[in-house]
């Protein structure tokens, strides 16, 4: 085996070794699987990096959806979708958009 062939399997080694340590990262909307599918208002802080005052400043937006019944709760496929609506709030407002689409 020549020098160059060498080097060539030690590289394709190390290519493969880097190939399996690499996790890909999550896909849109995938983060929040590790969430239940009613959010706590905690959780929404969590996910938008947010205080508790702009937290309650959210809950009293007409447009955002809060679910009282059982406590309050926000369902996770409405709160997807208005991220989406109010992107630009998010930015205003929020300290990270860590998790942010």
């Amino acid at each position: 085996m020549s020098f160059e062939e060498s080097i060539r399997e030690i590289f394709q080694q190390e290519l493969e070794k880097f190939k399996q340590s690499v996790t890909p990262s999550p896909t849109e909307n995938e983060w929040l699987s590790e969430y239940p599918n009613m959010l706590t208002t905690a959780h929404v802080r969590e996910i938008l990096g947010i205080k508790q005052t702009k937290m309650s400043e959210l809950m009293n937006r007409s447009d955002f959806p809060v679910f009282k019944l059982a406590g309050t709760r926000i369902p996770k496929h409405k709160f997807i979708i208005w991220i989406e609506n109010n992107t630009r709030w998010i930015e205003d407002n929020a300290q990270s958009s860590r998790k942010i689409i």
